[in-house]
């Protein structure tokens, strides 16, 4: 739908008129590729200075929008004279350049070609001969943008005078519209039904007088009785008034109220005339209304030539010049011409709506976008690694590591297991299982260590003697504990009595106070006896045996491991 843009001009002085379009002082911004429907209403000024229509009956009205003395771009044009046509002109924004190649073309006619002094791409052709006329006419050719060849005459041959033409090349309108018609005027004026009254409904019409509506009145009718005129911009209770007037509606019977947009009023019938279905006919006779004149047409701002400004200007806003002529009995005036600004679009004709945001891909799509196929070492189908002879190394489909024959030596599905394979430290032969019984022992067997065996018993020596640990430190065995001593020792109890305890002092080297005694126990220790050992002072634990029961009990002497364990 083309935007409606009005032109209130006053022709007296060819000015716009604060109103319509220009109600603000200036016209809006224009689009380019938008559709607009022009009116133009012409007035002047009466003996009393106040505007009014001007009759434009057997009158035309012109529009154009561009660049005022703009010249072609490139292309080429031709010159009839005398009936003969020249060949190809070169265009050139140097104007001498074109002259010279004007004169080569028609020499046989013109004595010379010379530029028009400032106007801007006009020429003076000066004829051969004095007293001798000359038919000029001109073809714009390939001529862009589209140009016409304006051909006039400067002098006119005489006896001892040479005639002289003037030729311009005068750029078209980058928009132009010649067919303007009479604004129509129907349905500015208009009553619509909005509601069919029923039992629970009022029935209801909306009139709307729309801003061409300048003056006159309007008349309501009511079946064949009609309200008086009611002029136009009448108030909602002049309606009522007139309407409540009319045979068959009465007074009270009908509200009027003045609706959300001037110029409309909503009309309801009530109390006896409500909450019914109307079946008398009410209508609208606008005859009386007098409309602004305008003539109207629509032009689409889509052109070649306008796209030629822009990329002239390389800009993202023009500033051409509108220009609008009235011609009267065959005599042009132009009765505005005003600069207007026009901006690029951004919605084409070839707009899409852009694609939706791509989402994360599946599984599979992110497999087939960065797993290579099984060509090139990959094969994400069935989850294989292969080397480079095409040997699956890795299936971690079914969990399993193989060797270079791709049989499987480890797998790893429901724990790990080996499938009898040599896994040897240096050689190709499977290292049997180490038959010593310690630590050490152990790994010497598999030739990790090279180790003799001690007698000494503590396992912490055997790592020292082994150059596991430093041979200077003491080491404990508990996280965190400084040190740990043991001795084997034989100790005699003696016959404790029923409740009794006896006491013993054994040397243990290293032995701090506060230590965690561990007492080893010999084979056999009678029943109720409690064997225990605490460090009162160094080198020194002292045993206890304490008999929890009745009766005398022996302890012979017997051999016991302790050990202290430091913090």
């Amino acid at each position: 739908m083309a935007q409606t843009i009005d032109f209130y001009i006053d022709v007296t002085n060819g000015t716009l008129v604060a109103a319509g379009a220009a109600r603000n002082g200036s016209l809006p911004t224009f689009t380019r590729n938008d559709s607009y429907n022009f009116r133009v209403r012409l007035q002047e000024r009466d003996t009393s200075g106040f505007l009014r229509d001007l009759n434009t009956s057997g009158s035309s009205v012109k529009l154009g929008i561009g660049g005022i003395d703009d010249g072609p771009s490139d292309g080429a044009f031709k010159l009839v004279i005398n009936g003969v046509t020249s060949s190809a002109i070169t265009y050139n924004t140097n104007e001498t350049t074109v002259a010279s190649s004007i004169y080569n073309a028609v020499s046989n006619n013109v004595t010379t070609v010379t530029t028009y002094g400032n106007e801007p791409d006009a020429y003076i052709l000066t004829a051969t001969q004095p007293n001798t006329a000359m038919s000029f006419g001109g073809s714009s050719f390939t001529l862009f943008p589209t140009t016409a060849i304006i051909v006039n005459t400067r002098r006119f041959p005489a006896p001892s005078i040479q005639a002289q033409q003037v030729v311009r090349l005068a750029r078209n309108p980058a928009v132009y519209a010649d067919t303007f018609v009479a604004s129509p005027t129907a349905g500015i004026v208009a009553l619509t039904k909005l509601q069919d009254g029923s039992a629970t409904k009022n029935e209801t019409y909306n009139l709307a007088v729309g801003s061409d509506a300048e003056g006159g009145s309007v008349v309501l009718n009511y079946g064949v009785n009609s309200t008086t005129a009611i002029a136009i911009g009448s108030s909602a209770a002049s309606f009522s008034e007139a309407l409540s007037a009319v045979t068959g509606i009465g007074s009270g019977n009908i509200s009027v109220e003045a609706g959300n947009n001037a110029g409309n009023y909503s009309i309801s019938f009530v109390r006896s005339l409500g909450l019914q279905d109307i079946t008398t006919t009410f209508g609208l006779d606008a005859s009386g209304v007098i409309f602004g004149s305008f003539l109207q047409t629509t032009v689409t701002l889509a052109t070649a030539e306008l796209d030629e400004l822009f990329a002239e200007a390389g800009t993202d806003t023009i500033t051409p010049t509108i220009e609008i002529e009235l011609v009267q009995s065959g005599t042009p005036k132009t009765v505005l011409q005003s600069s207007i600004t026009i901006r690029r679009d951004l919605i084409t004709t070839g707009s899409v709506v852009p694609a939706d945001q791509a989402n994360y891909l599946t599984a599979a799509e992110s497999y087939a976008t960065f797993v290579r196929n099984s060509t090139t070492g990959v094969n994400s189908t069935a989850g294989g690694l292969a080397d480079s002879s095409a040997v699956t190394s890795v299936n971690y489909g079914a969990r399993t590591l193989n060797n270079s024959a791709g049989t499987t030596v480890i797998s790893y599905g429901a724990g790990l297991a080996f499938s009898n394979t040599p896994m040897g430290f240096y050689g190709a032969s499977v290292t049997a299982k180490p038959t010593g019984s310690n630590l050490i022992n152990s790994i010497t067997a598999t030739g990790l260590l090279s180790y003799t065996a001690t007698t000494q018993a503590n396992v912490v020596s055997n790592l020292i003697s082994a150059g596991l640990f430093a041979s200077s430190a003491t080491y404990g065995v508990l996280p965190t504990s400084s040190y740990t001593v043991t001795t084997l020792t034989s100790v005699t109890f003696g016959t404790l009595a029923g409740s009794d305890q006896h006491y013993r002092d054994v040397v243990v080297t290293g032995a701090a106070v506060n230590g965690i005694v561990l007492v080893g126990l010999p084979s056999a220790v009678s029943a109720g006896i409690i064997i225990q050992g605490v460090v009162y002072q160094a080198n020194t634990v002292c045993l206890s045996a304490i008999h929890s029961d009745t009766g005398s009990v022996n302890l012979n002497t017997a051999t016991y491991r302790i050990t202290v364990i430091g913090y």
